[in-house]
């Protein structure tokens, strides 16, 4: 940033507004689809995923023509019947071989699948594309047929579109269920016949489906060009939400398994979009999962939290005024990848002006989607807003946005009601969530309300109250205009610095918050272990406001430390130069133990009560570090 913010209340008002919208449109999400204008995932509950037999599954089939005994029941043994993948039979050139014998009336299909609670399903949803009639079973019980077949002829259904069957779940069981299809020719001389499909969980949305049969909905493509992510979202530790734009419509469908399990599971969205939210829920606590986008070759993974306040190993990294979307960004990012190699990543900070210089969704794209891959698809994305994020307004010729949506909010999805640990915000320009024994709050310097007393405050109040020593070890604060800055800015000077500094800073160091960090000066400015200084610069006294005056060094001054029974202190980064670096405009701060005018990002380490900074350059080199321990 190189001007002061723009942004007055008529703004500040409109993004509130804006902020309201997108939390009602999410709960409109299936009326709107009918109208063609949103696409949104199938909800499910918390412990089961909604794809329950994915498109284009193997199926066991026998083509004999004769039934055998029990070929329906769960207990049957089909061991010695054929498998084919989706779509199967004979006469049509895109199935799948072994193609099924030509010349019978009656196949007989079955495919088994896994339910974790079956008492989260109140219904199932069927989308077969078929030739030319079939019956479903599910663990030996008839749900539904397409035709009265005995005594009668059955007429001929060409599999032109997949039509939607909403079944009863009354026959589901927990563990392995049997799905066992019938499917029947029109005549033993018919040309083809056909079967593919997939079966979803039901619920709320099933009335998108029953709306949407006139005009069924298309399988994913077979292929089709992502232009944006897969990026991953709102992580909790049951939940995760994978992101995705594709250069054409279509009805995106995320497939994901644990390494080494037999399980797959799948979600759907039931319109086809260019944008793509999948939420999975039901996953494990602290669980790996490897996951895929369909139709397309790559396969990524994911991690859900932690349990609450158990102690994690962490690795924290953190960027701040990152958006050039140019060759120092990617320096940034790079001496960052050789430093932790192999050692993932398991929180990432961005402090806001992600995206130079008006936050459009194109620069968004240029400064975050096109430089962070790998890591994007890998590790939740937890960014702050900054004053860059606001001058979008007029200048985003996006046909996704029209100039009516902040790309900020709409790009990302932030933990607004509470789910990944803390306080619910209502607001996704401020939030906290947790990892393991950390506690992070992202506040919102500015747009949102800046005083004691206002929303954010009052939120920050509640969430700060429910952190205690017994269940956290540690609480990391972000937010764009830091309380202490003499770089590229001066937080003497302008408003949104002493405004956090005077009205947020009181309330976070009487919780003992441990770090905070900003960005908004391109540079790297690093205070001692200090406390209790609201006011500018000139009114900093050491003996009043200094815990620790060393550098925090163990081989320098020594390690800080922060005792249980002595004044805890606070340590305060400026962070704002992993894309570009800015000039001191004004003499150093007297408690700051570097000052420096470089590109650089921040790795924080922690490792049960002990936690260890390292400040790294664009060219790998180690610009600072320090440890912080805890009795």
């Amino acid at each position: 940033m190189d001007l002061p913010s723009p942004v007055g209340p008529d703004t500040i008002g409109f993004l509130y507004i804006f902020n309201f919208m997108k939390q009602y449109l999410k709960t409109i999400t299936i009326v709107a689809a009918l109208s063609g204008f949103f696409c949104s995932s199938y909800a499910h509950e918390s412990r089961q995923p909604t794809g329950l037999i994915a498109p284009n599954s193997d199926w066991k089939y026998d083509d004999d023509g004769e039934a055998d005994a029990g070929w329906e029941t769960p207990d049957f043994n089909d061991e010695i019947w054929g498998t084919a993948q989706s779509p199967l039979g004979y006469g049509e050139r895109y199935l799948n071989k072994p193609h099924l014998e030509k010349g019978r009336i009656d196949y007989y299909l079955r495919h088994q699948f896994t339910v974790k609670d079956r008492t989260v399903i109140p219904s199932l949803i069927l989308r077969a594309r078929y030739d030319d009639a079939f019956v479903v079973y599910l663990n030996g019980t008839e749900l539904t047929r397409t035709h009265p077949l005995e005594g009668n002829a059955v007429r001929s259904h060409e599999a032109k579109e997949f039509e939607t069957f909403e079944l009863p779940a009354t026959a589901l069981r927990n563990g392995v269920n049997t799905l066992a299809i019938r499917l029947v020719n029109a005549g033993r001389n018919s040309s083809d016949i056909v079967w593919d499909a997939n079966l979803l969980a039901g619920d709320t949305s099933v009335a998108v489906s029953k709306a949407l049969d006139s005009k069924p909905m298309a399988q994913p493509a077979a292929t089709h060009s992502i232009v944006r992510g897969p990026y991953l979202q709102n992580t909790t530790q049951q939940e995760i939400t994978v992101r995705w734009r594709t250069n054409h419509p279509t009805c995106g469908r995320v497939d994901y398994w644990m390494p080494g399990s037999e399980e797959r599971f799948f979600m759907q969205e039931p319109v086809p979009t260019t944008e793509h939210s999948v939420r999975l829920s039901g996953l494990q606590v602290k669980g790996a999962y490897h996951y895929k986008i369909a139709g397309t070759d790559a396969t990524y993974e994911f991690r859900t939290l932690p349990p609450a306040h158990e102690a994690v190993s962490t690795r924290i990294w953190i960027i701040g005024d990152s958006g050039t979307g140019n060759d120092n960004a990617r320096a940034v990012y790079n001496a960052y990848r050789d430093f932790t190699a192999d050692r993932q990543t398991d929180v990432w900070l961005m402090l806001g002006d992600n995206a130079y210089g008006h936050g459009t969704d194109q620069q968004f794209q240029n400064a975050v989607f096109n430089i962070y891959n790998p890591l994007l698809h890998s590790t939740c994305l937890w960014p702050a807003v900054g004053n860059h994020e606001t001058y979008w307004a007029n200048q985003d010729d996006n046909p996704l946005t029209k100039n009516q949506a902040d790309p900020y909010l709409a790009i990302f999805d932030m933990p607004s009601q509470g789910e990944a640990g803390g306080a619910p915000s209502g607001s996704e320009l401020y939030y906290s969530f947790d990892y393991g024994r950390t506690h992070f709050i992202c506040l919102d310097s500015q747009v949102s309300d800046r005083s004691q007393g206002g929303p954010m405050h009052d939120w920050l109040k509640a969430d700060l109250a429910q952190v205690s020593d017994e269940d956290y070890d540690w609480v990391i604060a972000y937010w764009h205009h830091p309380p202490y800055t003499h770089g590229t800015h001066n937080s003497d000077k302008e408003k949104p610095h002493f405004d956090m500094r005077e009205n947020f800073l009181p309330l976070l160091e009487a919780h003992g918050v441990d770090l905070t960090f900003g960005g908004h000066s391109h540079t790297y400015e690093r205070s001692i272990l200090m406390h209790g200084h609201y006011g500018t610069s000139d009114t900093y006294d050491p003996v009043a406001h200094a815990v620790d005056a060393g550098d925090g060094r163990p081989a320098g001054d020594g390690s800080y430390r922060q005792g249980a029974h002595q004044k805890r202190g606070t340590i305060h980064t400026v962070a704002g130069s992993s894309g570009k670096k800015g000039s001191f405009r004004a003499d150093h701060l007297p408690f700051m133990v570097e000052n420096l005018s470089v590109l650089a990002s921040v790795v924080v380490d922690i490792e049960g009560r002990a936690l260890h900074v390292t400040t790294l350059g664009s060219q790998g080199e180690i610009l600072d570090s320090y440890t912080l321990l805890k009795d």
